[in-house]
């Protein structure tokens, strides 16, 4: 797509990051307005529909930033956005040990919330058809028969067209004042809650296992990654022991579908190999177990 529209230079020199996530970075350019700058791979059309994504879910009484314009930012693209008195839910958590208990509260209220939203079929990607799909890129690194058990098992989740987020971690949310604040909407897709619960595994349980890098990169570390999981796994189940352990099981191993897929179209990247190893090893224990 040729785009000779000119947009607006936004400068970031000396401005205050406050969130960084896999596709761009947060900057605070006035009291009440920020910019997410996106790094050089995420290309406009993109970051355009992220732009309409998040116009369509503030609509739908999701609590998530005005976003106002596309901007030039750097040698790239960002979208400017309003947040009053916004800071990193990392920042939030960081302070105290009563932030992180609040922050977790209210970041299953906000999940809860999101899942209550009814999308139209067709809308948005179905992220059981999703993951169905990426149970092919298993089968490079199984047997024909552990993959056929992990499609039958994706194949049993319930069909749903409930709006969810598909990357809900503290890196993709905001504190601004009382409320928690979504600003990156480009992964939103529908499905059963389960598959939610399955990138928050990832953020604060896979990943983490593998390199404890991916916690830093969140801007926590490894004890309160550990906190928010299981705060966030008591609160969703309700604390019934049977219904934790089932929901983190199948959480993990629709996870670990989703890494093998995302790090074998990455075979560059340097924990590629390792995190499919080990990924490859829990989803072969989980499919016995469950």
């Amino acid at each position: 797509m040729i785009d000779d529209k000119k947009y607006k230079r936004v400068s970031i020199d000396g401005a205050p990051k406050i969130g960084e996530g896999a596709h761009g970075v947060v900057y605070r350019i006035s009291e009440d307005t920020i910019v997410k700058a996106y790094r050089p791979f995420v290309s406009l059309d993109k970051i355009k529909r992220e732009k309409e994504l998040a116009r369509w879910a503030f609509v739908n009484n999701i609590p998530t930033a005005i976003s106002f314009d596309i901007v030039e930012v750097g040698d790239g693209y960002g979208v400017v956005f309003e947040l009053l008195n916004a800071k990193s839910a990392a920042d939030y958590v960081n302070e105290s040990a009563e932030n992180l208990e609040d922050f977790t509260k209210k970041s299953v209220e906000l999940m809860n919330n999101i899942h209550s939203v009814e999308v139209e079929p067709g809308k948005l990607p179905d992220m059981k058809q999703q993951t169905i799909g990426w149970v092919e890129k298993c089968r490079k690194y199984m047997s024909s028969d552990v993959c056929d058990k992990i499609e039958a098992f994706v194949r049993t989740v319930p069909d749903s067209n409930m709006l969810l987020h598909a990357d809900y971690h503290l890196g993709n949310i905001m504190v601004s004042g009382d409320e928690l604040m979504l600003i990156d909407m480009d992964t939103l897709c529908t499905g059963d809650p389960i598959f939610e619960m399955a990138t928050i595994y990832n953020s604060y349980k896979e990943f983490p296992s593998i390199n404890e890098e991916a916690v830093a990169f969140l801007g926590i570390d490894m004890p309160t990654a550990e906190r928010i999981w299981d705060n966030t796994l008591k609160l969703y189940t309700g604390g019934d022991r049977e219904a934790m352990e089932d929901t983190a099981d199948r959480a993990q191993l629709l996870g670990c579908i989703r890494v093998i897929d995302f790090m074998d179209r990455k075979p560059e990247h340097p924990e590629s190999s390792k995190c499919i190893e080990i990924c490859t090893r829990d989803i072969e224990a989980l499919i016995t177990k469950l």
